[in-house]
């Protein structure tokens, strides 16, 4: 149902044809059609108006390129270009920096800064491939924010800019744009997050060029795909990614981070950081003897875990002495903490319960329980048939290999295989070690960190904000916002410039996000703010109201919500 409005811009009422709509489960009137004045209102009545309007998605677009500009995000990559010969000329006035005059619309006349800026802007507002770059844009007002011709920006156009990025030169300029972020935007890098996983692709196994693609475990269960790991480093403040590497998809965990650690100290030295009050976040998958001794000598302080099995000892000691500690938010968790000599050196470590942990591996534990019966019930069903022409050792090591490495599998299960010429396969759930296990293992989680001065709330609190960066790498693989999978690029070059376009786009919608939580906005991730953003349209109106007079051209914002209205200026959201 549509109805005449009448609104105010800068004192002076203006009307419109709205329909009412349903925005966020709320009714709101939304604009169909901008009428003008009472004299522009009059003029049409009578014939004498030619009103042309066209409407394009603005707001997500204004605030990430506002921000690509104030990290001078095509500047950096050009000078470092430069550095390395490659360069490909900005033209004057380009959106490396802006202008007071903007330069006419140009085609294929960008920098390869420029095009990576802009790759990096709509991985955050919209992820699409190269190919359907042209047509999202085009819904935009990319074109004027940028001055460019979007329709010129084909697929092929973005892999030639991409080709001339060495990779060598990456890693130089992220530091650098991640160094003007810290500064603009003040974010502490007293605690930082390490973590790292993989993503697969779909480059078919006969491609022979690329080296960083291959199989491996696979966190995504895809185990018929190659894939690529990639490691971040985020702030503990909403995540902020500061530091990334791509890596050969086999890699495990922990020699990744052997590797990286050496290069993570050298990142913070050029940021400026004060090693003596960093402390470095990084879970147990990282850990090993080795490891923590490069930490150690490393001078770096750190949290991290180690695993229940290797520190049987100390979860033994804390189980006889868990106490009660109140966490934030009222959470109240079984926790004891000592302070020893653990692989040569002074640590305090924490044991605590974890409700959550706890109620997810007994839970675990019993589908597989559930799952083996079946198995079990099956083969002995065979083996009562006399169909079974495998040897009975042969059997054995069958039953083994299905139980063994199954969360505790071959300790709650008991599973018996007796005769000779004919099998009779028999099975018992022991309740009595499903029990101990829930009462001594199950749910523990085992801290140790040389921060001896912090309380036992701080360091679990620590620990547990490494869920921001998993949380980060959860964002990578959003379909809507960055989708750093799939992607079609299959040169190891082509590939690590494309996760480094992704997380320069993870970077400005962290940064965006920050930005508007600083300023009181309602949304509980970038991807919910960017999603109200993209519904802040801009409107281009185009009046003739004279036979032979010209076109008056005017734009103006479509209604805003509500809540989005005060945040349009910080923003950077003006017509």
């Amino acid at each position: 149902m549509v109805s005449i409005q009448s609104h105010k811009v800068r004192g002076k009422t203006y009307w419109r044809i709205v329909e009412s709509r349903r925005v966020n489960g709320k009714p709101r009137p939304v604009p169909v059609a901008y009428l003008g004045s009472a004299d522009d209102l009059l003029s049409r009545l009578q014939g004498g108006e030619d009103l042309r309007l066209h409407s394009s998605a603005h707001g997500a677009t204004a605030a990430v390129h506002k921000i690509l500009l104030e990290l001078d995000i095509a500047g950096t990559i050009d000078r470092h270009l430069a550095t390395a010969g490659r360069r490909v000329l900005p033209r004057k006035g380009s959106i490396s920096k802006p202008s007071a005059k903007p330069p006419p619309l140009t085609n294929d006349g960008l920098s390869v800064g420029e095009s990576l800026a802009i790759i990096a802007l709509g991985r955050a507002c919209h992820a699409t491939s190269k190919r359907g770059f042209a047509e999202w844009a085009k819904t935009t007002t990319l074109n004027e924010l940028a001055r460019i011709d979007v329709a010129s920006l084909t697929s092929q156009h973005f892999w030639d800019q991409m080709n001339q990025i060495p990779t060598s030169i990456i890693s130089n300029i992220e530091a650098e744009i991640v160094a003007r972020a810290i500064e603009k935007f003040s974010l502490p890098i007293d605690t930082l997050l390490y973590d790292a996983t993989n993503f697969f692709t779909f480059i078919a196994s006969t491609n022979a060029r690329p080296a960083l693609p291959v199989r491996g475990h696979q966190k995504q269960k895809r185990y018929d795909l190659r894939q690529v790991g990639v490691a971040l480093l985020c702030s503990r403040k909403e995540g902020v990614p500061l530091f990334h590497r791509t890596y050969q998809g086999n890699m495990s965990d922990a020699k990744c981070f052997h590797e990286l650690l050496p290069v993570i100290k050298e990142r913070l030295e050029m940021m400026k950081a004060n090693l003596e009050n960093v402390t470095l976040i990084y879970d147990k998958g990282n850990v090993s003897r080795g490891n923590q001794k490069m930490v150690d000598d490393a001078r770096l302080h750190y949290v991290t875990g180690l695993t229940v099995s290797g520190q049987r000892d100390i979860v033994n000691e804390a189980n006889a002495n868990l106490s009660e500690t109140k966490l934030d938010g009222g959470e109240v968790v079984q926790a004891w903490r000592t302070r020893k000599n653990i692989w040569g050196a002074d640590r305090t470590a924490v044991v605590f319960v974890s409700d959550r942990l706890l109620s997810g591996q007994i839970r675990g534990i019993l589908q597989h329980v559930e799952a083996a019966q079946c198995w079990l019930t099956r083969l002995s069903e065979t083996l009562a048939k006399g169909k079974q022409k495998r040897s009975k050792a042969r059997i054995e090591q069958d039953i083994a290999a299905r139980l063994r490495g199954r969360q505790q599998l071959s300790r709650v299960l008991d599973v018996t295989l007796t005769g000779e010429k004919k099998l009779t396969l028999k099975w018992t759930f022991r309740q009595d070690v499903f029990d101990s296990l829930a009462a001594a293992t199950l749910g523990r989680v085992v801290l140790v960190t040389d921060r001896h001065e912090w309380s036992t709330v701080d360091i679990i609190k620590a620990y547990r904000s490494q869920a921001d960066v998993e949380a980060a790498f959860s964002d990578l693989k959003d379909h809507e916002h960055l989708a750093l999978r799939p992607q079609y690029h299959w040169t190891d070059q082509k590939i690590e410039v494309h996760v480094f376009t992704c997380a320069l786009g993870l970077l400005l919608a962290k940064l965006l996000f920050l930005r508007a939580r600083s300023a009181g906005a309602p949304y509980a991730s970038f991807q919910s703010l960017l999603r109200a953003l993209s519904r802040v349209r801009r409107v281009r109106v185009a009046r003739r109201t004279t036979e032979k007079g010209k076109f008056r051209i005017t734009t103006q914002l479509e209604e805003v919500e509500p809540e989005l209205q005060p945040l349009l200026p910080l923003l950077g959201i003006t017509t």
